[in-house]
């Protein structure tokens, strides 16, 4: 009794200074990330920046594509009518009911004109004209043999701003290739205007246009209009010089986005030259428009200098309180241990949940596909060092739930052979750089499928794993499974033994007793630095937890086993748990299927992709190293190869080289699937040639979306709602009464294509029902609907009652 009494007290002696360490250390690994994360944030919001002005400046190419669109289909109206046989007559008497009939048809003209060599001309609204168009510029184009738009014009007769597309009325004759006329179609600057106005980027922005002069098309100002009276103003004589520099680039067929003054304020301004004509469009945008969409970096940057004061605050807050705590009476030390471990349970969970908001931020901005590569580097800092001190966070969560009775496991079906080689790949990582051999011991009997908390039973092996490379120089480190017993009539649970052996530096029979205490650790000071002290205290209670508990061995100079006991029930559907952990099922996908080359010297890795692929439809092939997987590539030429990095013979970095460098299969996707920690190892297998990267172990959410994305998959789910599947059919076939169906044999030919799943041809057949006859309308918005909800069963009962009324 008297030894325990003094082995308690000299804990309590030892406490404040572990403890001042440790609020040192999770402080100053606070103020490492916060610097990190400013110098991050500068530069991420000097990228976003730049992205945000990239985004004005796609409204502005909008607005000239959709005009570029609009003078193209008009232009090509205009030869579409020059080429007739009634134009080409120059007969007026012949072309003017044909042409005016064609103004009301189109709608988009306000005149067509046909004018002589000579400039005499006549069109749909003078008729024949006592006046001559020789001197102007679209005409003498025109005759020239050339199509164009002419600037914006008043028409004197009208007042009306026109634009004349002109283009030559070619001859008949086969000796002479001279044009014999010309012909324009005039239309009004409505539609331009119309398109212009529609740009728009946050409150008080505006657009405007400019002809090849400078002068304005479109332009809110009115002083800067033309009217019959008064010539527009051209905007590169104006006293305005920011507007006059912006007005010569314009002109000048640039493009661009600048910031400068502009009516007393700064904006920034985006400028575009038209390919069809010579004109250009600009976006004038208040600063504040694009400027305020930072606010969300400079609340991430606010957050986490609040948090760095909060936690270095609420640390020496708690050095203080226990502090006062260890200077009262030796009769209240349990209670004021069990305050603490209470305290810490709730300021650790008041702490992570800010941390894990700015982390949550980070992810959504890394995720983002309008992200540039340098601003995710910047982010991603923030993400890695905020993780970091999430970790040390989680750490005392996890034991301060333990001893509140808080934690609970949550057990799921995994595929346990893929589980443990993955957690073993990272240890052969992790005693590779120590230089030290790993060796893993599975017996044959190995359950394939088991039911167990896969996140908690991993921190067990990965501590005990961790702790035995860590205290390992030279030698080995054995980690065995050993079945003791498997599942019988009378009980359904496998009976597993877990060992881990080193060949380290070993424990002192002393400190057997104190290596599974809260923050104590042995060994030498170097070591001690290198963890909390809290991973075998929570390895020991999750343990205890899963109903067994740690046993250790260990003897000076020649090493340690640690070992425990498990029995853990047999799952036989781990691939349908997998494949179900989303809302919906996926059962499948649309289209042909794919053929995909799995290389892996593991056959536990290999299994586990080919049993959660096959079942969905995917051709899957094994292949055991670079150099096999590299002649299948060549021979079957897959659509994707999903391919490990450490392997015998050649090794995944030099199969996706010879994979880049191989003509026949040099465009194959490659997705990189590695247990490796490493960032550089992410970098360089990306910069090898591989298009994406998945850590080990793969989770099937990850894979899933990776397929899809490259293999542009449009996925088949299994039906949850069978009842609202029933009440769609029905009325479906309620409103099929009223509609008018084609004609039985292209029933027949909709009926084909839907039992073969083809529904993309449906959604074609339903565009020409609608444009051959305006009456299958609603049949066809009906097919159209069904097929985009990649139900066959339901496009089938659809149609089958058309069939069978038209028999």
């Amino acid at each position: 009794m008297r030894a325990n009494a003094s082995l308690s007290a000299t804990n309590r002696e030892s406490h404040p200074s572990r403890n001042l360490l440790i609020r040192f250390i999770l402080g100053g690994t606070t103020l490492i990330v916060s610097i990190s994360a400013y110098f991050s944030y500068q530069a991420a919001r000097n990228m976003m920046l730049k992205d945000l002005r990239h985004s004005a400046f796609l409204e502005v190419q909008r607005g000239g594509a959709e005009i570029e669109e609009w003078l193209h289909v008009r232009q090509v109206e205009v030869q579409t009518l020059a080429n007739t046989s009634t134009v080409r007559s120059l007969k007026w008497s012949v072309a003017e009911p044909y042409l005016k009939a064609e103004v009301k048809r189109i709608h988009e003209f306000f005149l067509f004109q046909i004018a002589t060599p000579d400039g005499s001309y006549s069109n749909t609204k003078v008729g024949r004209a006592n006046k001559n168009i020789q001197d102007r510029d679209y005409f003498q184009k025109a005759i020239a043999g050339k199509t164009n738009i002419s600037d914006p014009f008043i028409s004197r007769s009208t007042g009306i701003s026109l634009i004349a597309i002109s283009t030559p009325i070619g001859s008949n004759s086969a000796i002479s290739s001279s044009p014999i006329g010309t012909f324009h179609g005039n239309v009004r600057v409505d539609h331009i205007a119309d398109v212009v106005n529609s740009l728009y980027y946050g409150a008080n922005s505006y657009a405007f246009a400019l002809n090849s002069q400078g002068q304005a098309i479109v332009h809110p100002n009115s002083a800067l209009m033309s009217t019959i009276e008064k010539p527009a103003p051209s905007l590169l004589k104006i006293g305005d010089r920011n507007l006059n520099a912006i007005a010569q680039q314009m002109v000048n067929k640039q493009q661009g986005i600048e910031l400068m003054e502009i009516d007393g304020t700064k904006k920034y301004v985006a400028y575009l030259p038209l390919q069809a004509a010579n004109w250009s469009v600009a976006l004038v945008i208040p600063r504040h428009n694009i400027e305020s969409r930072l606010q969300f970096l400079d609340l991430i940057a606010l957050i986490v200098g609040g948090l760095t004061l909060t936690m270095i605050t609420v640390l020496w807050q708690v050095q203080a309180f226990e502090q006062r705590e260890l200077k009262k009476s030796k009769t209240v030390a349990d209670t004021a241990n069990h305050a603490k471990s209470e305290f810490l349970a709730n300021m650790s969970h008041e702490l992570r949940t800010p941390l894990n908001g700015i982390l949550g931020c980070a992810q959504i901005l890394l995720r983002s596909p309008a992200l540039p590569n340098q601003e995710q580097y910047h982010v991603n800092i923030i993400e890695q060092c905020g993780s970091h001190l999430l970790t040390l966070i989680n750490d005392i969560l996890d034991l301060s739930k333990i001893e509140a009775k808080k934690l609970e496991l949550h057990p799921d079906d995994v595929h346990f052979p893929s589980f443990l080689q993955g957690i073993v790949e990272i240890c052969q990582i992790r005693a590779k750089q120590k230089g030290i051999l790993f060796v893993y011991k599975p017996p044959v009997n190995l359950p394939t499928g088991v039911h167990v908390d896969v996140k908690r039973l991993r921190q067990v092996l990965l501590n005990l794993l961790g702790n035995a490379i860590k205290f390992t120089d030279e030698g080995q480190v054995t980690f065995s499974i050993e079945v003791i017993d498997q599942p019988s009539s009378d009980r359904q649970k496998h009976h597993l033994r877990c060992t881990v052996e080193d060949t380290g530096i070993g424990i002192i029979p002393a400190e057997l007793s104190k290596i599974f205490l809260p923050f104590e650790q042995v060994g030498d000071k170097k070591r001690q630095a290198e963890g909390t002290g809290l991973g075998l205290a929570i390895t020991r209670q999750l343990v205890q937890m899963m109903g067994s508990d740690i046993h250790v061995e260990s003897q000076i100079g020649q090493g340690s086993s640690f070992w425990f006991e498990l029995e853990i029930p047999e799952a036989t559907d781990w691939v349908q748990s997998a494949m179900a952990a989303s809302e919906k099922q996926i059962i499948g996908f649309e289209g042909s299927p794919y053929t995909i080359l799995m290389v892996d010297d593991r056959w536990e890795n290999r299994t586990v992709i080919t049993n959660l692929l096959q079942p969905l439809g995917f051709n899957v092939v094994e292949a055991s190293n670079g150099k096999e997987g590299l002649e299948i590539a060549i021979a079957l030429k897959p659509d994707l190869i999903i391919t490990d990095l450490l392997m015998p013979e050649m090794d995944g970095f030099e199969l996706i080289e010879h994979l880049r460098h191989t003509p026949e299969i040099k465009d194959v996707l490659i997705i990189v699937s590695s247990a490796s920690v490493f960032e550089a190892d992410k970098h360089r297998s990306l910069q090898a040639g591989g298009n994406a990267f998945l850590t080990k172990p793969i989770h099937v959410d990850e894979l899933l979306d990776q397929l899809e994305k490259y293999l542009n998959l449009v996925w088949i789910y299994k039906q949850s709602q069978p009842d609202g599947e029933k009440a769609k059919e029905a009325t479906a076939n309620s409103q099929s009464a009223q509609l008018t169906p084609p004609s039985p044999q292209v029933l027949q030919e909709l009926v084909t294509l839907a039992s073969k799943g083809n529904f993309n041809a449906i959604l074609k057949w339903a565009d020409q029902l609608e444009e051959t006859d305006i009456t299958f309308a609603p049949f066809a918005n009906e097919i159209r609907q069904l097929a985009r909800q990649f139900d066959e069963d339901l496009i089938l009962n659809f149609l089958t009652q058309y069939t069978i009324e038209t028999v």
